[in-house]
């Protein structure tokens, strides 16, 4: 449960593939996105994006959000959803 979240985790990334990866504000907002629409029960526009990158950067102070708990991620995200 208090595993690295991941987006193999939630299938969207296949995490044995052996390329180098460059994290960046681009790629960390890609992760947020997908992320918060891989249930289909939102979509980005239910959600401050912008704030959650920025507050999770802040967290983890990387770009690689891949090292965050889930936990720590949905309570990021929850505090971000738009009314």
């Amino acid at each position: 449960m208090n595993q690295p979240m991941g987006l193999g985790r939630l299938g969207l990334m296949d995490r044995d593939r052996t390329e180098h990866h460059h994290y960046s504000r681009e790629t960390a907002t890609r992760f947020v996105i997908d992320a918060v629409e891989s249930t289909g029960a939102a979509t980005r526009d239910d959600f401050d994006i912008e704030r959650i990158v920025s507050t999770a950067h802040a967290m983890v102070n990387d770009w690689d959000f891949d090292t965050m708990h889930p936990d720590a991620f949905w309570r990021i995200a929850s505090s971000f959803i738009r009314q």
